[in-house]
């Protein structure tokens, strides 16, 4: 009998063990929903993606999904993207497309509006949680092509302690009549960077964009839409005025003569060595960029940084737009997995990790953190220029051929191998071929 009984209750035991663990293996099923799968992201390679690779653990353990991520330096990425999505691979699952890119490659993106909506990650990520400015970065043919993942803005950056010095301000006000401030219009960039040039000290005023590249590119388009010049309209007609393009140069020039002595060969190293010796009154930079010079390790400036809304032209204020979007290839087998990969990216939550890792935030409820917003004071002046001063290099699939022109053309006027006008003149005529050849294709 005793027998009979221990026998039964051994059988209950294991049933009910049996049945515990078939609810622990289905709960952690649940948990892991996508356990042994695998999706490829192709990336650039900066301090943003460098954030995302330290915290990309925390999604492979919540997910199951085992994330590879292929980082390559921007002309790297480009040319390996075009490659296999244009080939229809489906060897990636994610790629990052900077914006000048997004129209030539566009048909071969899914639309966000259809990527699957998640079943691991609380939301899709709303587009009305990212700045305006950026979300049409990603937009081609009236629709959004991928999910944007930085406020990339071009923007000012000045030297505030200088501005507030009480000397400074008494000597700048006899000199020039108004109150020393934040530059807040090309004016009063140019009276700031005379002023504070002193080349026998150091000092200069201005740090320029110069060296042939697409860094060029945006310094160049900057200064044009300040001066209220377009180079291309919505129905790809050339509306570039040479008039106001020759204001406009003359206008740099005039600044260029307050530039450190390597002022027609800069690019981002030169810039980036000149702010953090703190020889440089005011340039424009990248978010990105800006991290280094707030860190007291890197920078003699850290602390001394200001960031207003970028100086009003005759045109009015101009941000050129940097905006770097996760797109998904159609040919892509795990379009269910790489949707939660970037919706974990681009949420809050984890937003809040990846900016302390390095990641430039793209949300707004991350920009106008106050928390945030002390110890990177530049995310309210990236919020700020995305909603009120967002510009886009001119969007068409054959972008890159009017930048070429636009580089060639600058650097021949700033450094005086072509008259303004002449340069202008052939610029525009050589755009409105590569514009005709596109519409005749």
């Amino acid at each position: 009998m005793f027998f009979r009984k221990s026998v039964v209750v051994s059988l209950t035991l294991l049933m009910i063990l049996g049945s515990m663990f078939l609810v622990f293996s289905s709960v952690g099923a649940q948990d892991k929903p996508y356990e042994g799968k695998k999706i490829n992201v192709l990336v650039w390679r900066d301090a943003h993606t460098k954030a995302v690779k330290e915290k990309v653990s925390e999604f492979e353990e919540m997910t199951g999904i085992e994330v590879v991520i292929d980082d390559l330096p921007t002309q790297s990425l480009t040319q390996k993207m075009a490659m296999n999505v244009t080939t229809e691979t489906g060897k990636y699952d994610l790629v990052a497309v900077d914006e000048p890119y997004i129209p030539q490659f566009a048909d071969y993106f899914v639309n966000y509006k259809d990527w699957p909506s998640p079943k691991v990650m609380d939301n899709k990520i709303k587009l009305s949680e990212i700045p305006e400015g950026a979300v049409t970065s990603a937009a081609w043919n009236g629709n959004t092509k991928g999910l944007p993942i930085n406020a990339n803005a071009y923007i000012m950056i000045y030297r505030k302690d200088l501005v507030q010095d009480e000397e400074n301000q008494k000597a700048f006000k006899e000199e020039y009549g108004y109150e020393l401030q934040a530059p807040d219009t090309l004016e009063q960039l140019h009276d700031m960077s005379e002023f504070f040039y002193n080349p026998d000290e150091m000092m200069y005023g201005y740090a320029p964009f110069t060296v042939k590249s697409e860094g060029a590119t945006v310094e160049a388009m900057w200064l044009l839409r300040s001066f209220g010049v377009d180079i291309l309209n919505e129905n790809l007609d050339v509306v570039l005025d040479v008039d106001q393009t020759v204001e406009a140069i003359d206008y740099y020039k005039s600044i260029l003569d307050f530039g450190p002595p390597s002022k027609l060969s800069m690019g981002h190293p030169e810039t980036i060595q000149n702010v953090n010796a703190g020889n440089v009154f005011a340039t424009l930079q990248w978010p990105a960029i800006i991290a280094g010079h707030e860190n007291p390790k890197e920078s003699r400036v850290a602390g001394k940084l200001g960031y207003p809304l970028n100086p009003e032209g005759p045109g009015g204020r101009a941000a050129i737009t940097g905006v770097w979007s996760l797109t998904m290839p159609k040919a892509s087998e795990n379009k269910q997995a790489a949707a939660e990969f970037a919706y974990w990216w681009g949420s809050y939550e984890s937003g809040k990790e990846l900016v302390e890792a390095g990641m430039s935030p793209i949300r707004k409820d991350l920009l106008t953190d106050p928390m945030l917003q002390k110890d990177h004071p530049w995310y309210k002046s990236v919020l700020s220029n995305l909603d009120k001063a967002a510009v886009h290099r001119p969007r068409f699939p054959e972008y890159m051929k009017v930048s070429d022109k636009v580089q060639l053309y600058f650097a021949k006027v700033i450094s005086n191998d072509m008259e303004p006008r002449e340069a202008m003149e052939e610029m525009k005529s050589e755009i409105e071929v590569i514009i005709e050849e596109y519409k005749n294709d």
